[in-house]
């Protein structure tokens, strides 16, 4: 599914950083049970969204140090478990690939 990025925000964030780089360890997620991820998914998505002050959708990319880059896309609803396969950059704006993170 591709999303348009509204705005981009990049935030020195250690534990933000620390919770993505997790959720996109498979090994990791599969010995979570499913309300856990859910879980932790929220609350990682609400410290995302503080950052950039919107009720939209936040997508992070984890960076090098302490460093998070927040993507914001129009999508109003939260959409767990789903991680960036592609950024793509073009005349017309940025653009993210999500793709669906297999929690079971």
């Amino acid at each position: 599914m591709w999303k348009e990025v509204i705005r981009q925000k990049t935030v020195q964030n250690t534990i933000l950083r620390s919770g993505l780089r997790l959720l996109h360890q498979q090994n990791w997620r599969q010995s979570k049970d499913k309300k856990a991820l859910l879980e932790i998914s929220g609350q990682l998505q609400n410290v995302m969204q503080l950052h950039l002050g919107t009720k939209n959708l936040v997508v992070g990319i984890p960076g090098f140090g302490k460093e998070v880059t927040l993507l914001e896309v129009d999508e109003p609803t939260f959409v767990p478990h789903y991680k960036i396969e592609q950024v793509v950059e073009s005349a017309e704006g940025h653009f993210i690939k999500l793709k669906l993170i297999k929690t079971i």
